[in-house]
């Protein structure tokens, strides 16, 4: 009996080192690891647009403003009840996941408003959806965004909308984000941009800009770098708006209970326009409906076809130009005047703020045959059958598979090197 009680203390005490053994954090919730090195700023009022551009978008850095929505800025939360939302958009289709822990490979379903709210406090679904033209109508402008620049490169309204308990995989976004959050609760992870060698030497795909780590149970030893990340914790409550900026990482989990939230995102700005500011009033007690500065997909498509060469560049010139858009079939001459719109101070370079500014409705008018260029087309094939394979194709999904399958185990400045000839920009919807 001794020697039994023995063995058991030994094996009890065996299983105590072999657990205390485990890096801090391991199998658990992302953040586990280590307390956060603080939370960001928190602030009652929008900045002035020049103040959010200089401090936040250029700086990087993440603001939430508390109970902002209080203020009236948003009818959307006053309005948007169940019954609102039945009575007025109910007709309406929206996208949906099922399941509330994200997955990229899962589809989206395709049902109406009316559909979703029969389901949402039931089943387990979670609506992620473009808000449409109407719904925008309740959802006005940040004041902080009303000029500079900001105002013109707005690319959509995301409503995220569930009954809670929702979980977002890691990731970034190629986009700045200003999330407002109309019912509900929800906790971030956010970690800096500038550990991106850190969040992405592991199981990261590039095609969908995400990680592959379970944010319920960290792997630390297939993720070793995440054993000492440095994080930062949010805590958004009803009525608050956060910006995340620009590339940097994030995980949200929704607490549970009626979640609902917006978000707009805009194109990063490298420069500030003030130019149109003196005569645009932007207290906070100026209310814009967004819906009149969404831009429509082709000027998005355009303008994410030369932003995706300058990702990697400085500035595009004449040669890179010409050699980029002759497939379009364009006469030289008309690339030569193109060149000349896009390059605004003439001095024979074009770079990021100059694609931003442009006036891209004149330009697609002017040459509609862009279009199908930088959409992955050839504007003078008349094949048929080419032209069907092509669209039951998904260029994304064959990439994200190809990535996990066949690259799993390669470096991930190789694969992006790989994915990035040639080069392609990907807006994906990701939360928040």
């Amino acid at each position: 009996m001794l020697r039994l009680t023995i063995c058991v203390i030994a094996l009890v005490s065996q299983h105590v080192v072999d657990s205390d053994d485990h890096p801090k954090g391991h199998l658990q919730p992302l953040g586990r690891h280590r307390p956060p090195v603080g939370s960001i700023e928190e602030r009652a009022s929008f900045p002035t647009p020049l103040e959010m551009f200089e401090k936040y978008v250029r700086g990087s850095k993440p603001v939430i403003f508390r109970g902002i929505l209080e203020k009236g800025m948003l009818p959307a939360y006053k309005l948007w009840t169940d019954s609102y939302l039945r009575e007025n958009y109910g007709s309406e289709y929206v996208s949906v996941e099922k399941g509330k822990k994200e997955n990229r490979k899962w589809d989206m379903l395709n049902i109406t408003m009316s559909e979703f709210l029969d389901k949402y406090q039931k089943e387990d679904i979670y609506m992620v959806n473009d808000a449409s033209v109407s719904m925008t109508e309740d959802i006005n402008m940040p004041s902080m965004l009303l000029c500079g620049g900001f105002q013109r490169v707005v690319q959509n309204v995301i409503m995220w909308f569930s009954s809670g308990g929702t979980k977002s995989v890691l990731h970034n976004d190629g986009l700045d984000n200003v999330n407002c959050l109309i019912d509900g609760e929800k906790y971030l992870v956010m970690i800096d941009k500038k550990l991106k060698a850190d969040v992405e030497e592991t199981g990261w795909i590039l095609n969908g800009q995400y990680s592959q780590v379970d944010v319920e149970k960290v792997d630390m030893y297939k993720f070793p770098k995440f054993r000492n990340l440095p994080w930062y914790e949010v805590k958004m409550q009803k009525g608050d708006c956060i910006f995340i900026p620009f590339k940097w990482y994030h995980h949200v989990d929704s607490k549970k209970g009626r979640n609902l939230a917006i978000n707009v995102w805009i194109h990063h700005l490298s420069k500030f326009n003030a130019s149109d500011c003196n005569a645009t009033p932007t207290d906070e007690n100026r209310f814009v409906s967004v819906a009149k500065f969404l831009q429509d997909n082709k000027k998005i498509d355009l303008r994410d076809f030369f932003l995706g060469e300058l990702e990697d560049k400085e500035f595009i010139d004449w040669s890179f130009f010409e050699d980029l858009l002759k497939p379009s079939g364009q006469e030289r001459a008309d690339l030569k005047k193109l060149f000349g719109d896009l390059d605004a101070d003439g001095d024979g370079k074009i770079v990021e703020h100059e694609v931003m500014m442009a006036d891209l409705t004149r330009i697609l008018k002017q040459l509609p045959t862009l279009q199908a260029l930088v959409q992955g087309e050839n504007p003078y094939d008349t094949s048929d059958q080419e032209e069907s394979l092509a669209e039951s194709l998904d260029p994304e999904d064959i990439m994200e598979d190809y990535t996990e399958n066949v690259f799993d185990d390669v470096l991930s400045e190789d694969l992006e090197h790989f994915v990035n000839s040639p080069k392609q920009t990907d807006t994906s919807r990701d939360e928040l």
